[in-house]
């Protein structure tokens, strides 16, 4: 009932005429992400004519917040009727249930630039999955005509994920790639004003990825740490639950105010798990390790796409805090860092904003030559006519 209501009210909304306008999509969060963010600037620079229209909105629970996120999706549907590419990041309801005018082009791009571990149709059945019935009745992740994907490895997770084939599959990496290779001086110096002591000692950023049922586990490595040599920021994913207690330590920093490409920047060591900053943290060249103590059971469920005993960035991944902890002392290997970056971004990351824009800007021609084409072409009939 509820899918036919959606597509009653968007029948209407179709017979709208498409604009020379990109509308962005998210439900990540409740304001503009930065891959998002920095391809809207791209296209007001360069094609101030383009309109760009940015709906982020997550969907929260509740009756109240049900009620407000159908209007948010009626919005959506207008934006969607009306623009000729439509951006997204995550799952949106209104793109995957409902049927689009075929000159509308949609583009996933993804808000993790790999997949370390499962999602989406990989993980159908599981206990941090979907449903299969669900999955299905709600047309998970349909509709994409292209899915942005930075190398050949990291393609086979999305089109398992995506439940999509490789025809489909767009070579691009994410905007975010020149954010953290473009240095800030005045982010850093916001960061060093809010944490003076982070000039003081070697930072390691610690980003675990988000456990949907469970606590992330850090008190072993906060308790065991030399905090006398280190700086321990703690970075946790948004969607953490914040009643959980974590140990206060001097010299630990549990960081809500920036963001965690900030923090890469002005950080000397990165430690995660299953979380695609470890991409990112490749890029910069920073030293990685991974701290898996949950791995047995992450690798049940949701799964992981990464194998850490076959992988040779693998001698950096422990489940000891004490090993971890040793691992940090010895000289690091940036030779095996190198192979591992380049093994799952193996695209030119070189303007890659520029490259997605350029890309929308060929997605938007095509439409709009074939529109001039025809009007030539009603135009070359009647003088016939006549």
């Amino acid at each position: 009932m509820f899918i036919l209501i959606l597509k009653i009210i968007y029948k209407p909304i179709k017979c709208l005429k498409i604009k020379r306008k990109v509308v962005y999509i998210s439900r990540q969060f409740n304001k503009e992400t930065l891959d998002f963010k920095l391809i809207e600037e791209k296209m007001n620079e360069l094609y101030p004519e383009v309109k760009n229209v940015v709906l982020a909105k997550r969907m929260e629970k509740g009756l109240v917040n049900n009620i407000k996120y159908f209007f948010h999706m009626i919005v959506q549907m207008y934006h969607i009727a009306t623009s000729k590419v439509v951006i997204v990041d995550s799952y949106c309801i209104v793109l995957s249930v409902l049927k689009h005018k075929k000159q509308t082009k949609v583009i996933q791009i993804w808000h993790a630039i790999s997949a370390i571990k499962k999602f989406g149709y990989q993980t159908i059945g599981k206990t941090t999955g979907a449903d299969q019935q669900i999955a299905d009745l709600m047309c998970m992740h349909k509709n994409y005509d292209y899915v942005l994907c930075a190398s050949k490895i990291t393609k086979n997770y999305f089109i398992e994920a995506f439940n999509t084939n490789e025809q489909n599959i767009k070579y691009l990496a994410l905007p975010r790639i020149d954010y953290i290779k473009q240095r800030d001086e005045d982010k850093e110096k916001e960061i060093y004003d809010t944490y003076p002591e982070l000039k003081k000692k070697i930072n390691i950023l610690y980003v675990p990825t988000f456990r949907k049922f469970r606590k992330v586990k850090i008190n072993d490595v906060i308790q065991r740490i030399d905090t006398k040599k280190y700086n321990l920021i703690v970075k946790l994913h948004p969607l953490d639950k914040k009643n959980y207690k974590y140990l206060e330590k001097d010299g630990v920093i549990y960081d809500g105010k920036f963001n965690s490409y900030d923090l890469l920047k002005i950080c000397d060591k990165v430690v995660t798990d299953y979380s695609s900053l470890a991409m990112e943290a490749s890029v910069l060249k920073k030293p990685l390790y991974f701290y898996i103590y949950d791995w047995k059971i992450y690798k049940e469920d949701p799964g992981l796409n990464f194998n850490f005993k076959k992988e040779e960035i693998g001698k950096y991944a422990t489940n000891s805090p004490v090993k971890l902890l040793r691992m940090l002392e010895r000289e690091y290997d940036y030779n095996t860092l190198e192979k591992f970056s380049n093994r799952y971004i193996s695209v030119d990351t070189r303007g890659c904003t520029e490259k997605i824009v350029q890309f929308v800007m060929e997605l938007m021609n095509d439409e709009y030559e074939e529109n001039i084409e025809k009007v030539h072409s009603e135009s070359s009939k009647e003088e016939l006519t006549v």
